[in-house]
């Protein structure tokens, strides 16, 4: 049997977390920057009513509610995206249990086969892979739907937490958009007016560092939108248009996972119901194991997995085992065909 690697334990390498610091850091600093040197000085405390600009006032108490809306669901979804797990295959479960020279049990809803015919399986977990799962070797296991490992969340992007790590980006284009356009005029005063060079530089260094991540953080949340539309992940878009080592020509196909439309496609990486699809709640409802195709499956097909001693296919090749050698049981016995086809592995 092949090596597997002991259950990896989260949160255990301190270095990791530097790139988490550095996030959170960044955070803090342009919340700082934007509200103490941007909208309170809008908001004109302390200024005698009649020398009090009300159009400005107004658009001050305007940015610092979208700012804090913006921020708040921001922290929300990062929180949720690095400690919810991306999921992972089931433990102490003979369905996906991986054993060699020994049958194994083929759910037919699987799509995703090795070159040879025989089914994936993961050299370090131990453990056959349902569709579109992954090894990661940082998080060292096996993540179900894989998009990538993440730094910046200390966390793999997967199933259960791509919703979260999507909202991130989405609310972190905008908190750095409305920093990039409301705070040039702060930026344009600072220069004009005499100002301490402390201030000066302190607002011109966020105004810069919201740009530059607004700018980058808005192409990687459009390429995730096209992702979704499509019904791909990063790595399944890697494999599909970069070369191969054997000279492969490129594949360009659409993804064997998009449901038809862009409506039920967007429904399964945010969830069943729309009003929700910009909350970080309800992520999508399935069990990451199985994906339903534009190409549906017959009705049976689409049953949970039942338990592994009421299979048919296993009642079968126990029969079997008492008529004749394990390794030839197949022959001796045609299990009935079900949700499970047996067949070595």
């Amino acid at each position: 049997m092949e090596h597997v690697e002991p259950p990896p334990r989260r949160f255990t390498e301190p270095l990791k977390f530097l790139p988490v610091a550095f996030m959170c850091g960044t955070i803090l600093f342009l919340y700082i920057v934007y509200v103490f040197q941007h909208c309170l000085p809008r908001l004109q405390f302390g200024v005698d009513k009649e020398h009090v600009d009300t159009v400005i006032r107004d658009r001050g108490w305007w940015e610092l509610v979208v700012f804090h809306s913006l921020t708040f669901m921001l922290i929300i979804s990062y929180v949720r995206a690095m400690f919810t797990s991306p999921g992972g295959i089931p433990a102490n479960d003979k369905h996906w249990d991986y054993h060699q020279q020994q049958l194994s049990y083929v759910p037919s809803f699987l799509v995703e086969k090795k070159k040879t015919g025989d089914r994936r399986h993961c050299k370090w977990c131990g453990k056959y892979k349902p569709d579109r799962t992954h090894h990661c070797r940082v998080c060292r296991s096996c993540v179900l739907r894989m998009d990538h490992h993440c730094p910046w969340i200390y966390n793999c992007v997967g199933y259960f937490n791509y919703k979260y790590f999507f909202l991130m980006l989405f609310y972190s284009m905008w908190d750095c958009q409305l920093i990039m356009w409301t705070m040039a005029e702060t930026v344009n005063k600072t220069i004009e007016i005499e100002t301490p060079f402390l201030t000066m530089f302190v607002v011109i260094f966020a105004e810069t560092i919201a740009s530059f991540l607004g700018m980058l953080v808005t192409l990687f949340f459009l390429f995730h939108i096209w992702l979704i539309i499509n019904a791909m992940t990063t790595i399944e878009f890697c494999e599909k248009t970069l070369p191969k080592k054997d000279a492969e020509p490129k594949k360009t196909e659409t993804s064997l996972y998009s449901q038809g439309s862009i409506f039920r496609n967007i429904s399964a990486a945010l969830g069943d119901n729309f009003l929700t699809w910009l909350l970080p709640i309800d992520g999508p409802s399935g069990d990451g194991l199985r994906y339903d195709r534009a190409d549906a499956f017959a009705p049976d097909d689409k049953m949970a997995l039942v338990a592994y001693d009421d299979l048919e296919a296993t009642k079968a090749v126990r029969k079997s085992k008492s008529a004749c050698d394990p390794l030839e049981s197949l022959q001796c016995n045609n299990p009935p065909a079900g949700d499970y086809d047996v067949r070595y592995s």
